[in-house]
C-alpha cells in the first residue's frame, strides 16, 4: 500500500494558505493526501476533544486550483477532533505523516504551543506515534486579511511541501512534531534558524467595559513583549528580529529530568543522526529559498 499523508488545519477548507498547501502536496506526488479538517475556523482551540455533542462528518469536492478538485472531510468539531476522526474513521491504516496548516498568523512560543489549533492537531498525531509538521505564517498588521489569495501563499506553500518531502524521506529515530513558522515576505536573503520555543510573545492584560445596563464584562487584551538578546535561538528571536523560517522540534517527553536518568531521553547515537537530519533540513530550505526566490 502506497503512503498516505493527512493534511489539516484549524482555519477550515476555504483558507488560501491550506489551499496553497494542498496545491502543492498534491503536485509533489509523495503519496494519497487526505484532507481531514474542521468544518469552521477553530483558531485557539488548543488540543481539546469534543465529547459533549455528537460529531458529524460531511465528504466534500472542493477545488484546489485550474480544473483540480479534491475530496475534503469535513469534521464538526475542533482539529484535534480532525485527528481523531481520521485516525479511527476514514484512515485505513495510520498515515507516514500528519501535516497542519498553513495557519495564517504565526504559532510560535510556548503560549501558543498550548493554544493553537494548527499545533493541537499535529500533536494529537504524535499522540498516536505519528510525526508531524505545524506550518504556520505571520501576517503583518499592514496586510489586510480579507485581500489575500491563495497566490498570496505560494511561496509558502511550495517551501511547507518540500519539509514534507524532506521529512517523509528522511524521519528523525523517534517521531517529533515540527512547529514551523515563516515570515509573510521572502526572498533569497532570508535565513533559516532550528530554534527552541521561547516562552510568550505577548503579556495580557484585561479591559472592563459596562452593557447598556450598567453590567461590568470584560476583554481579554494582549501587547508585545520586548525581544532582545535575551531571546536569541529562540522562535520569537528567529522570527520577528532575524525575519527568518523558524523550525522547532518538538518532543513529548515532558517530565522532568530531576527524577529521570538524562541518557533515557535520547541514545547518543539517536541524538546526532537527528540533529545532522535538522541541519540538512535547515539548509535544505535555504537552498530553495535561493534558487526559487525572485
Amino acid at each position: 500500500m502506497g503512503r498516505t499523508i493527512l493534511l489539516t488545519n484549524d482555519d477550515g477548507v476555504h483558507s488560501p494558505a491550506f489551499k496553497a498547501f494542498w496545491r502543492r502536496l498534491v503536485d509533489l506526488k509523495l503519496g494519497e493526501v487526505v484532507a481531514v479538517t474542521p468544518e469552521h475556523e477553530m483558531s485557539a482551540a488548543g488540543k481539546s476533544i469534543t465529547l459533549h455533542k455528537p460529531l458529524r462528518v460531511n465528504r466534500v469536492s472542493s477545488k484546489i486550483h485550474g480544473d483540480k478538485y479534491g475530496y475534503v472531510h469535513l469534521v464538526s468539531g475542533t482539529p484535534a477532533d480532525a485527528v481523531v476522526i481520521a485516525f479511527n474513521l476514514i484512515l485505513a491504516e495510520k498515515p507516514c505523516i500528519t501535516v497542519s496548516g498553513i495557519n495564517m498568523g504565526d504559532n510560535i512560543t510556548l503560549d501558543n504551543l498550548f493554544t493553537s489549533g494548527t499545533i493541537a492537531a499535529a500533536i494529537q498525531s504524535l499522540l498516536s506515534g505519528v510525526p508531524a509538521i505545524a506550518f504556520s505564517v505571520e501576517i503583518p498588521p499592514s496586510v489586510e486579511r480579507r485581500e489575500l489569495k491563495v497566490g498570496s501563499f505560494q511561496h509558502h506553500g511550495e517551501i511547507a511541501a518540500e519539509i514534507t518531502r524532506f521529512m517523509v524521506e528522511n524521519p528523525l529515530s523517534t517521531p517529533h512534531v515540527l512547529n514551523v513558522n515563516f515570515p509573510f515576505h521572502m526572498g533569497r536573503d532570508t535565513g533559516v534558524e532550528l530554534t527552541s520555543l521561547a516562552k510568550i510573545k505577548f503579556e495580557n492584560y484585561i479591559l472592563e467595559r459596562k452593557d447598556p445596563r450598567g453590567f461590568p464584562y470584560y476583554w481579554i487584551g494582549s501587547s508585545e513583549i520586548n525581544v532582545d538578546k535575551s531571546h536569541e535561538g529562540t522562535d520569537l528571536y528567529a522570527l520577528t528580529v532575524q525575519k527568518a523560517v523558524s523550525i522547532s522540534p518538538i518532543s513529548l517527553e515532558v517530565n522532568t529530568p530531576i527524577l529521570m536518568n538524562p541518557e533515557s531521553f535520547y541514545e547518543s547515537e539517536h541524538l546526532e543522526k537527528d540533529r545532522r537530519t535538522l541541519e540538512n533540513l535547515r539548509k535544505k530550505v535555504r537552498e530553495i529559498l535561493v534558487s526559487k526566490t525572485r
